[in-house]
């Protein structure tokens, strides 16, 4: 009986551990490293925009976002184009993203866009401060989400899981 016991438990740790390593217990490691990842690279841009006294932009488009730079001289936004970090990104199959400025959802451009027709949503200002944004990234599948926006009482942007969206 004891020996009969003891299989049952490896048994059991060995199928918590395969459901755990293979995402079924409804956690959504792809959702969910987009978003360190564009956290990441958000706080990176923001670091460099102080370091370098340049205003920065991330211009999110169907399917993804790119990094973009104000170049004073000629009065335009510019791709980062030096830095491979910063490189433009295509969202994960099945994740979406939603942004609204101060409040107003924007209706997202296509990712082809001319040189002159470059402009970022979301304002990584070179003093450290935001414009007024939210960002969603969403998983169409499941409903599952997290929301981007600066906290509102510092210079951080808050990053928060939300609950999968009723049917």
């Amino acid at each position: 009986l004891i020996e009969i016991m003891v299989v049952l438990l490896i048994i059991g740790i060995l199928v918590t551990g395969a459901a755990l390593s293979l995402g079924v217990l409804g956690r959504d490691s792809t959702l969910q490293k987009e978003s360190d990842r564009l956290s990441a690279l958000m706080d990176y841009l923001r670091e460099q925009a102080t370091l370098q006294n340049r205003e920065y932009g991330l211009r999110c488009f169907i399917g993804g976002y790119e990094f973009l730079a104000f170049d004073s001289r000629t009065a335009t936004w510019q791709r980062v184009t030096n830095d491979d970090t910063l490189r433009a990104r295509q969202l994960p199959t099945g994740v979406t993203m939603q942004v609204s400025i101060e409040g107003r959802d924007i209706i997202l451009p296509r990712a082809e866009a001319r040189a002159d027709e470059l402009s970022p949503q979301v304002m990584l200002f070179s003093s450290g401060d935001l414009n007024l944004f939210e960002l969603t990234l969403r998983r169409a599948a499941t409903g599952e989400a997290i929301r981007f926006q600066p906290a509102p009482d510092s210079d951080r942007i808050n990053v928060t899981a939300l609950a999968p969206a009723a049917a």
